[in-house]
Parts: structure tokens; C-alpha cells; sequence
């Protein structure tokens, strides 16, 4: 049976923990792991590039959208490039690159990470959320969402079930 599995990109050592245990389940069953972005972050040139040397001021520029489109598909491919390593450990359990997919799950009126997270999983009929349970120990923030939210907001979703690896 195929399934569709859904794994939050959180910046962590953790992350990978996660990743395994999606790669495992893909591997066995078959299906699609999506990588879940909720933030989409400015590159560090864009920083560097910034005229007033302020990265705050260039954030509230970014959430407002003033940028060319063009920077921000820019962006996107430099957040997705960043899963290379995470790619060669699901290659290493036998999934295909055609079995991986990215979104970027990004928040709408401040709602934070764990509710596009739960958004993105409800919208896209998953299967399963797999979330690292090192994010728990180390508490891992994301766009000002814990992984107890983003838990709690998963599970309140009827026919997705959570996984913490």
C-alpha cells in the first residue's frame, strides 16, 4: 500500500532522524515523502546586498513581498538544494527521487508553523506527519510554533496520523 508522508523541514541536527524514519517507511510501502518548508528564508547574499546593512529591515521588506519573484524562486531552490544530504539517505534506503517532492507550507496571517504544517497535510491528504523526537527534546522552535503545537495541531486533522521518530 502507498503513502503519502509529509516531513516538516525544521534547521536541525534532528531533522535527519526524521528523514531516516520517512525514507524507511517510503522505502517498505512505496509512496511520496514531501518535505515541508514553513518558512522561506532570504539568502545570505541577499543580506550581504542589503543597502542599510539591517537583516531586520530586509526580513519586514520579504514579509511584505516586495521582491522580485525572481529572487524569491531563488531562494526556494537554495532552501531545497540545502536537502542534499537528507536525499542521499533516502537514496541509501532505495527511494527514488521521483518519490520526493518539496512544498513550501508557509504560514498565512501569522498563523505560524504548526498550523501550515497542518494546513499542508490536510490539503494534501497525507498519510503521515513525521516529525523528529529530538525536535521535542531539544525544543525546536519553528516561525514561533513548538513541535508540541505542530503535534497538537496534527493530530487534531482526522485520517492523518502522527509519527515521532
Amino acid at each position: 500500500m502507498s503513502v503519502k508522508i509529509l516531513v516538516p523541514v525544521f534547521p536541525s541536527e534532528r531533522f535527519y532522524d526524521a528523514v531516516v524514519r520517512a525514507g524507511e517507511v517510503v522505502a517498505k510501502e512505496g509512496g511520496l515523502l514531501t518535505f515541508a518548508f514553513t518558512h522561506l528564508r532570504p539568502s545570505p547574499e541577499a543580506y550581504e546586498d542589503d543597502p542599510d546593512g539591517q537583516p531586520s529591515e530586509l526580513d519586514i521588506s520579504f514579509d511584505a513581498g516586495t521582491f522580485d519573484e525572481r529572487d524569491v524562486e531563488k531562494w526556494r531552490e537554495m532552501q531545497i538544494s540545502g536537502l542534499d544530504d537528507a536525499g542521499q539517505l533516502l537514496f541509501d534506503r532505495g527511494v527514488s527521487g521521483a518519490q520526493i517532492n518539496c512544498v513550501f507550507a508557509e504560514s498565512a496571517d501569522d498563523e505560524g508553523a504548526a498550523q501550515a504544517i497542518a494546513n499542508e497535510a490536510a490539503a494534501g491528504a497525507y498519510d503521515l506527519v513525521i516529525l523528529s523526537r529530538g525536535y521535542f527534546e531539544d525544543e525546536i522552535e519553528e516561525e514561533e510554533s513548538t513541535p508540541v503545537e505542530v503535534a497538537e495541531a496534527v493530530q487534531a486533522i482526522d485520517g492523518v496520523r502522527l509519527v515521532v521518530a
